[in-house]
């Protein structure tokens, strides 16, 4: 794809995309650093209290929000007391920053949705008085309707895949083989039948810890990011104890050995987010099948016990497309859907979607909002905050 930023971008107007001509080959994943920018996002916002953040996220949050609790790479904003009378507390965002971007990551933290419009226009006010450009990434409907009517232009690109246990355990049950949508979850089938014959055990270890397995867990997870290859793109890094007091654990042991480990965070009193599955390189095909499935059974036991269901998202994963929204027409998205793809497939995204697609789970569209010329150099400071 060639793209050419034009140099006016930065003063371009709401809604428009700086895509021009065709020069060069970009590639977004390059962007060098900018002294004056790289020590920016450490003088931004309040200090807040980390624990208390914890307690509001496992509360009121969502599965974006999770990822604020690795404070090395976000930042927090809260409003002042009385600022946002529709929520009880003040309102908490956390947010990454680069060049003159303030990249707000998921929903603000809230305790009525009907706080998300003022909490939006003080959190804006906010980042403009830093003469910086908000950009609000992955969120929900609701909000997507409060920046519209706000004059943001917002687009669809990203959605939320939300599993739902007991689907999932009606399709790989025995006495479902054959019936309508089976082959959906054929493959997913295959290889937890590969795990069970490899004889795989998963147990939740859950408060149970010994010092022995947390060292096995954090050599395996190191084995496991060695082994991948390409450019990481993520909202969050892979640590396993990160808020381990409000997260749930699974572990695949195969010949006495840890193998696999599946990690639950609550986005709610009665949701959760797989914040990392991952089978380490000497783990039996199926692994990572394997634990997401058990899990789901635990899940769906206690959501029937509790008499509601109790849905498990994957979190974000990117749509095959760009669609626009809100204050924004089909025109002027074009260059941005090719860059949009582009990206997507450089750094493996729709990979993501492949395995997740195996859970048959459901697609929640999520939204991106912006008000200033979204360009390429916006692009390359998202992609450099996220790149790991």
């Amino acid at each position: 794809m060639h793209l050419h930023r034009d140099s006016t971008d930065s003063d371009a107007s709401a809604g428009s995309f700086d895509f021009h001509g065709v020069e060069h080959e970009i590639d977004y994943f390059d962007e060098p650093d900018d002294e004056s920018s790289s020590n920016l996002s450490t003088k931004l916002g309040r200090e807040i209290s980390k624990d208390a953040v914890a307690v509001l996220i496992s509360k009121y949050g969502n599965s974006s929000a999770t990822a604020w609790l690795e404070f090395e790479r976000y930042h927090l904003w809260q409003a002042d007391e009385g600022q946002v009378p529709e929520s009880s507390f003040p309102p908490v965002q956390g947010y990454m920053a680069r060049k003159k971007w303030v990249f707000a990551w998921g929903n603000p933290l809230v305790s009525d949705k009907a706080a998300l419009p003022s909490t939006a226009r003080a959190f804006t006010a906010w980042v403009r008085s830093q003469n910086l450009t908000p950009v609000w990434c992955c969120i929900d409907a609701p909000l997507e309707h409060a920046m519209g009517e706000l004059g943001w232009s917002t687009v669809d690109c990203i959605y939320e895949d939300v599993l739902h246990a007991k689907h999932v355990l009606q399709m790989t049950s025995n006495e479902n083989k054959g019936k309508e949508g089976q082959h959906v979850v054929k493959d997913l089938k295959k290889n937890l039948r590969r795990a069970e014959k490899a004889g795989l055990t998963i147990q939740e270890v859950t408060g149970k810890w010994t010092d022995k397995m947390r060292d096995d867990v954090n050599s395996g997870i190191e084995r496991w990011k060695k082994h991948r290859v390409g450019p990481q793109i993520a909202s969050t890094t892979f640590v396993a104890f990160t808020d381990e007091p409000h997260r749930r654990y699974w572990l695949a042991f195969h010949n006495n050995n840890i193998v696999g480990i599946l990690i639950l965070t609550p986005t709610g009193p009665s949701s959760y987010l797989i914040k990392n599955c991952a089978s380490f390189p000497d783990a039996p095909r199926g692994t990572s099948e394997a634990l997401i499935h058990r899990g789901l059974e635990v899940i769906d036991k206690e959501g029937t016990a509790r008499g509601c269901e109790i849905p498990v998202s994957f979190g974000i994963t990117a749509s095959d497309g760009v669609k626009p929204v809100s204050n924004l027409s089909g025109w002027k998205i074009m260059s941005l859907s090719k860059v949009y793809h582009s990206v997507s497939m450089g750094a493996g995204l729709f990979k993501r979607a492949d395995f997740r697609s195996k859970f048959d789970s459901e697609h929640q569209p999520m939204y991106v909002a912006y008000t200033d010329g979204f360009g390429v150099d916006t692009i390359r400071s998202l992609l450099k905050v996220l790149k790991k």
